[in-house]
């Protein structure tokens, strides 16, 4: 079959912060099907060494999840910590202090390995907690960084992976966090940024600063939306509250967002979506991004339980629709956030030769294996692609299909994801249920305090608003500490936009 009889429209849902090993490890643990690899924890003893500082000739094996909120606190997701996490080095000066006061070579051992063998991820999270709490964390607290879901523990997630296909070399595009892994997915660069703009501490001054740079290096760069549009191709990114793929990639594409997953509900429902859409979390509230907390209650819903749900919503919504047969849905997520995964990540290709961008970082390696589920009527069951790939491929894949340019030369040499299609179309799609929640509201985690991805966006949005409001927004962040007070703010700011 011709590829561009494959599909018609994309869908993309985007969620937050987990590793392949974290939610899809041991998706075949009673077995991989005949004739077929997958590279999971099935049949493993892997372990991450303590480090001696805090006790002698110890490790912690992997283990079996059962909460919904872990990893609690949050993992250190930034580049200087997924150094850490992928070679086991900590430079001495970087023990017990905050990321953004960390010192170069930012935790990358020498000589550096050619293949990190992924043994810092427990060194590198009692480090965490040790720059967090000013003390040396517990086994209990600091062995939840090697716990990873059982596939009954997500079964919606799991299921579509063994009822379609799963990609188990799928890494992001770099080896830190949101923002630039979500910039690679619409721009196959991030600019020679490795760190989240505003993320790394500091006034309102460093704070803007930090976000003007960001618009400078990477909203100047050309997007797969705007190879869409050359093409004449329609496109949607849905979202909640205000979206993050317009803080990253460019306020430019405001007018093309839709402020209610209901909507993305609605236009499946009727048969309206666009060529591509691109599926936001909601991030504040009751975040199902799957993104970890900055709370821990249990008597909540946790984020992976709650994504769980969005998934559902989203499989759903593709399954009903009378466009379901032109429709290749995509289930990823943009980056580990520091979860546990044992794949070292291969070299790469830089998006310019010879680039070198925050960091001293050169772009050559990605970063740690992300989940990827693909749902298509041409994806038979059971489908495992074992290939390399990392988010430039999936620009890839549609510059082939839409015969576009690529955007950087990350894309023009990624692999495209065709391989994962078949000849035959398959007749019945499963039924799927989402999992059963408990009662609440987004109101109930007003007065929870911000993560750290949720303090970047606040801070985004306040920036964008105050350089249009000529003047007229003067209000500072500096008591804004709460889920709530964020929220109200946020909405303020739209009122300039």
């Amino acid at each position: 079959m011709d590829n561009k009889s494959i599909f018609k429209n994309v869908v993309v849902l985007m969620l937050e912060n987990r590793s392949f090993d974290n939610l899809l490890g041991y998706l075949y643990e009673s077995g991989v099907p005949k004739g077929k690899s997958f590279e999971g924890l099935q049949g493993k003893s892997i372990s991450n060494p303590v480090p001696s500082r805090v006790a002698k000739n110890k490790s912690i094996e992997v283990a079996s999840a059962d909460s919904y909120h872990q990893p609690f606190p949050d993992p250190g997701e930034e580049y200087q910590h997924i150094n850490t996490q992928l070679f086991n080095c900590i430079d001495t000066d970087n023990i017990g202090i905050d990321q953004s006061k960390m010192k170069s070579p930012y935790n990358i051992p020498a000589p550096m390995p050619k293949s990190p063998a992924m043994k810092g991820f427990v060194n590198d999270y009692i480090n965490t907690l040790q720059a967090l709490n000013d003390e040396v964390p517990s086994e209990a607290e600091y062995s939840q960084i090697m716990q990873c879901f059982k596939a009954d523990k997500v079964p919606v997630l799991s299921t579509l992976a063994k009822e379609f296909a799963v990609f188990d070399h799928w890494f992001c595009s770099v080896p830190s966090q949101t923002w630039c892994n979500r910039a690679f997915w619409h721009a196959s660069t991030s600019g020679g940024k490795v760190i989240n703009a505003v993320g790394e501490g500091g006034g309102f001054l460093e704070s803007a600063e930090s976000f003007l740079n960001w618009t400078k290096d990477v909203w100047s760069q050309p997007t797969l939306f705007d190879r869409l549009k050359s093409k004449s191709k329609s496109y949607t990114i849905y979202a909640d509250l205000f979206p993050l793929t317009c803080v990253v990639n460019g306020i430019d594409y405001l007018n093309d967002t839709k402020l209610s997953f209901d909507n993305f509900l609605d236009d499946a429902k009727n048969g309206t979506l666009p060529d591509y859409s691109f599926i936001e979390p909601k991030f504040f509230g009751q975040h199902n991004d799957q993104h970890p907390s900055a709370e821990h209650k249990p008597t909540r819903d946790g984020s992976v339980l709650l994504g769980e749900k969005l998934i559902a919503d989203v499989y759903n919504a593709v399954k009903n629709s009378s466009q379901r047969d032109d429709i290749l849905l995509i289930i990823t997520h943009d980056e580990h956030g520091g979860c546990f995964d044992h794949v070292s990540p291969p070299s790469a290709v830089a998006p310019v030769e010879g680039m070198k961008g925050q960091k001293d970082f050169e772009f050559n390696r990605y970063g740690v294996r992300v989940p990827m589920v693909m749902i298509s009527p041409y994806i038979e069951k059971n489908t495992i692609v074992n290939g390399v790939h990392d988010h430039s491929s999936f620009i890839k894949t549609l510059s082939e299909l839409w015969e576009f340019d690529n955007l950087t030369d990350r894309d023009k040499n990624a692999t495209p994801f065709w391989s994962v299609f078949s000849n035959v179309k398959r007749t019945s799609y499963p039924d799927i249920e989402g999992p059963t929640l408990q009662e609440g509201s987004s109101s109930d985690y007003d007065n929870d305090a911000l993560n750290g991805l949720q303090k970047s966006i606040l801070k985004a949005v306040h920036e964008i608003a105050r350089s249009q409001s000529k003047g007229l927004l003067v209000d500072s962040l500096d008591e804004i500490n709460t889920v709530g007070h964020a929220i109200k703010h946020i909405e303020k700011c739209k009122e300039f936009l």
